[in-house]
């Protein structure tokens, strides 16, 4: 294990499945690298790198086909080298898959306890290979949880972190193994 990382496995609670994954600080910035197993046992691995900054700067996943996201310095993003411009502007990468998702945007906005902010984050769809903006709003209401609404959905989840922004439980969805 890198030295300074941090490894969790969460275990789905709406049905079968896992993820097991690292967090690290790496190459100036922070490393993310997991794989996700679904109900029918299929495994998807997963690896970001964020800036300095805490922003994403590239997404690595391997399936059938190996999928990989850009997020240039100017707000662009590329899905396999092709310009993405619907999500122009989006600081993070939202992967439905994992709960490691949350972690770059909480580490990164350093909220104060009853203190929100919104981003936009570009939601990959591993189906079908689209990046579509997602809205989401952080709210943090402890030390340890936070409540995060998606605007497209109207939709609120509680998760709680660890102190170091990793997701511990999204109560319906995923809970860390101690």
């Amino acid at each position: 294990m890198i030295a300074g990382a941090h490894a969790i496995l969460w275990l789905r609670e709406d049905g079968k499945g896992n993820d097991a994954c690292r967090f690290a600080d790496a190459e100036g910035g922070y490393l993310i690298d997991g794989s996700s197993t679904d109900a029918d046992g299929t495994v998807l691995r997963y690896r970001i790198r964020a800036r300095a900054d805490g922003t994403t700067r590239r997404v690595r996943i391997g399936r059938k086909s190996r999928i990989e996201l850009r997020h240039k310095k100017d707000g662009t993003w590329t899905l396999n080298d092709a310009p993405v411009p619907d999500v122009k502007g989006a600081t993070d990468v939202f992967l439905d898959f994992t709960p490691a998702s949350f972690t770059l945007p909480i580490r990164r906005l350093v909220l104060d306890t009853g203190a929100q902010s919104e981003i936009i984050a570009a939601r990959l769809d591993v189906a079908t290979e689209q990046l579509t903006p997602l809205h989401l709003v952080f709210r943090r209401i402890s030390d340890e949880a936070y409540e995060v609404e998606t605007a497209e959905t109207g939709t609120t989840t509680r998760i709680t972190v660890d102190n170091h922004g990793i997701v511990q439980a999204q109560p319906g969805h995923w809970v860390a193994q101690a």
